[in-house]
C-alpha cells in the first residue's frame, strides 16, 4: 500500500466510524485511553483501552472482554457494512482494516 492510500484509508476509516458515532477525535493519541485508531504499512488497527474510571480501585485482574466484545462486534458491523475488508487480531484483539480488492 503507498503511503498516500495509507492515509486516505486511515481518514476514511476515522469518518466511518464518527458518522456510526464513535469518538475519534483523540483516538490517534498515543497513551490515550478509548478507542485507538492506528495505521499500519498494509492496514488500519482499531483497539480500546479503557479509562480508569471503568476499575476506580485498579484490580489486577480486570480485563473488560465482555465490553472489549462487544466493541468488536459493533467495530466488525460497521466497517464491513462500510466496504471494508475487516479481520480480529487474535493476539490483540484489535480490528484490522483493509480495502477490499
Amino acid at each position: 500500500m503507498t503511503p498516500d492510500a495509507g492515509e486516505k484509508l486511515f481518514a476514511d476509516v476515522c469518518e466511518a466510524l464518527a458518522r456510526a458515532g464513535f469518538d475519534v477525535a483523540s483516538a490517534g493519541k498515543d497513551g490515550g485511553v478509548g478507542l485507538r485508531v492506528r495505521r499500519e504499512t498494509d492496514s488500519v488497527r482499531v483497539g480500546w483501552v479503557p479509562a480508569s474510571e471503568l476499575d476506580p480501585v485498579n484490580r489486577e485482574d480486570t480485563e473488560f472482554e465482555g465490553i472489549r466484545a462487544a466493541l468488536r462486534s459493533a467495530l466488525l458491523a460497521v466497517l464491513a457494512q462500510a466496504g471494508y475488508a475487516v479481520l480480529v487480531d487474535r493476539e490483540s484483539g484489535d480490528v484490522k482494516v483493509r480495502l477490499l480488492v
